[in-house]
């Protein structure tokens, strides 16, 4: 597994990531690129002090994330769609769910979330507005959110975004839990692998090990938290 220290350009692409990977400078080079950071920043923070980067709301989706990386996830995901099945473990107040669904779309999403996120409070509101959206509201390290999905996914995943338990163990078993209801190519999404040490390690070492292909590191320069996708193998 080789790594490489990008150049700092353009307020977009640095730090140590896999050596040839897409990153949020290739995405970038998209005509709708800025007009997708414009929105993302318009959706609403869970804090402008925090996660800066030209936010200009903070409340509506309650999102946790760099503009420029979620942005970059948004088009590089739409470019490899349609997806039908999602599932997404670890929703916080769901903005990011509802982001996605109306920016990549989704016929079948599911959610999984225990509910103690401190902007839980908003995921009736947010994710009430996913169309068609299942959701299990508990812990998915337990054998109810398990056959949950045995009873709710029909066929196989396309598309997962793990970002729920970030110790990383919690992290190992949800990426176990994923890869029950995946086929090869299933893309499954990571977030804060340059925010949370547990995380990243988490990640590389299923790209170590052969679980997942690594396809991309999407890593902004103000603030960045860290999005990785790969594809099951």
């Amino acid at each position: 597994m080789q790594l490489t220290r990008n150049v700092v350009r353009d307020g977009i692409d640095r730090v140590v990531r896999l050596r040839g990977l897409d990153s949020v400078a290739d995405v970038a080079r998209s005509p709708d690129f800025p007009s997708l950071v414009e929105a993302v920043r318009a959706a609403g923070t869970d804090d402008i002090a925090h996660f800066g980067n030209g936010i200009t709301l903070e409340g509506g989706l309650f999102l946790q994330q760099n503009p420029f990386e979620f942005a970059a996830l948004c088009l590089w995901l739409r470019d490899r769609g349609p997806f039908t099945n999602y599932l997404e473990i670890g929703s916080a107040s769901g903005g990011a769910c509802l982001f996605l669904s109306e920016h990549v779309g989704f016929a079948r999403p599911i959610s999984i979330d225990d509910g103690n996120h401190p902007r839980a409070s908003e995921q009736d509101r947010l994710l009430g507005q996913v169309p068609g959206l299942l959701r299990f509201r508990g812990d998915s390290h337990s054998p109810q959110a398990r056959q949950f999905l045995v009873d709710n996914v029909e066929g196989k995943l396309d598309l997962a975004f793990v970002d729920g338990d970030h110790s990383y163990d919690g992290v190992m078993q949800d990426i176990a839990l994923t890869l029950e209801f995946c086929r090869p190519g299933t893309l499954m999404v990571l977030h804060d692998i340059t925010a949370c040490e547990d995380v990243r390690r988490a990640w590389r070492d299923s790209v170590r090990r052969g679980v997942l292909k690594p396809l991309a590191e999407l890593i902004g320069v103000e603030r960045p938290l860290g999005i990785a996708i790969g594809a099951v193998r």
